[in-house]
């Protein structure tokens, strides 16, 4: 199943993640990129990977955003055990106001 790009008013936009995560780690793919890939039950064409993001109890591996142009998709948190935690807009913008990344 994949999900389709958030038309929800509250969906971030891609400075608003960047001001409270910090640039990410790496990028993957290009808003300009034509092809979508998928991944996660996300079809996008580009994803912040941002690796052991601080501040969070559970210490998650990584966190990744997914993105269609300039459209948020949803954002994955990787715990350390490998389990894939999906996170909506409205928990992503609120681990960001505390969590950054190292």
């Amino acid at each position: 199943m994949s999900h389709a790009p958030s038309t929800h008013p509250a969906a971030p936009r891609r400075n608003e993640i960047v001001e409270r995560l910090g640039t990410p780690d790496e990028t993957v793919g290009s808003l300009n990129e034509p092809r979508l890939v998928e991944e996660n039950g996300f079809r996008f064409n580009e994803k912040w990977i941002y690796r052991a993001p601080t501040g969070e109890l559970s210490r998650p591996r990584e966190r990744v955003i997914y993105w269609q142009r300039y459209d948020f998709l949803g954002s994955v948190r990787v715990e350390r055990d490998g389990r894939r935690i999906p996170e909506s807009a409205a928990e992503l913008l609120a681990r960001g106001a505390r969590a950054g990344h190292g």
